[in-house]
């Protein structure tokens, strides 16, 4: 059932088509479902700037009467008339910054609309917030996200963002502005179903931690620990958002989700270096604090513990486990 981020979202992106394939690019695979296009009559591709005699007529066409599209400029903040003066002094500019910087700012985040989310993020305080492929994660309704590519010859990165729908198997369905541009005659925002290839992905903001104001956890708690009590040993997971899971066995890195858990949680406070975990089924509290004098930092962390009973428990995270 969708979501109040979803909800939202779908309101604001209704506007763009839910169709068929209306094209297909051939060299990236990508596949377009609905468009909505920053002119609607009269527009031209521009030549290669090796076409003199092409980009002079070009130069000529460009002057022709257009019409611009309303709803182009609600969803990017941009008008196809802006766009053409870049274009015909040589810019390449097109709506993809527009566009997810207008609907971050409809959905309450301002200032989104720019390359280098991560660093953006950081410099707000929510580091915390951006996710990289490396986590095993992937992109939800709603994140925005960031690639990075480079076309061979040429001496500049490709960087972009757009705004993810879903990942189904390895299709990645998603919304994105700048899908056209001068050597299409117009640009767009569109619907675009590709591969979910993480090569080129540098990483995507959670927006639901974003939205809600979430709080960083202690960057030591993420991962897999092995915890030991008096009689039994368990496995817990504990995940960037200060969820923890007690596993039915350890799981393997990036497969945490599909591993069976016995029991969930939550942290539900932090002050220093101790945490406080509340169980879901159990309902009991545990707290855990961090040994520092007993971390050996990237290779293998500790930490000491009670459990809700009051019986002592220590825990090993990295290879000593």
């Amino acid at each position: 059932m969708p979501d109040e981020l979803q909800t939202k979202l779908d309101a604001l992106i209704s506007v763009v088509p839910k169709t068929g394939m209306t094209q297909r690019n051939n060299k990236t695979g990508a596949e377009y479902y609905g468009e909505v296009p920053s002119a609607t009559k009269n527009t031209f591709s521009r030549p290669p700037a090796s076409d003199q005699k092409g980009r002079d007529k070009w130069l000529e066409d460009v002057k022709k009467p257009f019409t611009e599209n309303p709803k182009f400029h609600d969803l990017t903040g941009l008008t196809h008339t802006e766009l053409l003066k870049n274009w015909v002094d040589g810019g390449i500019k097109t709506s993809c910054n527009g566009f997810v910087g207008t609907i971050a700012g409809k959905l309450g985040l301002p200032g989104m609309g720019s390359f280098g989310l991560q660093k953006l993020l950081e410099a707000k305080g929510k580091g915390h917030c951006w996710v990289t492929p490396a986590s095993g994660e992937k992109p939800q309704y709603g994140d925005l996200f960031e690639t990075n590519s480079r076309t061979p010859g040429n001496d500049f990165d490709n960087l972009h963002v757009g705004i993810s729908l879903y990942v189904d198997g390895e299709d990645w369905w998603t919304i994105e502005g700048g899908q056209g541009g001068p050597f299409l005659g117009y640009d767009r925002v569109a619907r675009v179903k590709k591969k979910y290839n993480t090569e080129h992905l540098l990483g995507w903001v959670d927006m639901r931690m974003l939205l809600a104001g979430t709080p960083a956890i202690p960057s030591w708690v993420p991962g897999t620990w092995t915890v030991h009590g008096p009689k039994q040993q368990y496995i817990y997971y504990f995940n960037r958002t200060g969820g923890v899971a007690q596993k039915a066995y350890r799981p393997q890195h990036g497969k945490e989700a599909a591993t069976p858990s016995l029991d969930t949680g939550s942290i539900i406070s932090t002050l220093g270096d101790t945490v406080k975990v509340r169980w879901n089924c159990e309902g009991g509290i545990e707290t855990f604090t961090y040994d520092r004098s007993g971390t050996m930092p990237f290779v293998f962390a500790r930490m000491s513990g009670k459990a809700a009973d009051g019986t002592d428990l220590s825990a090993v995270q990295g290879w000593l486990d």
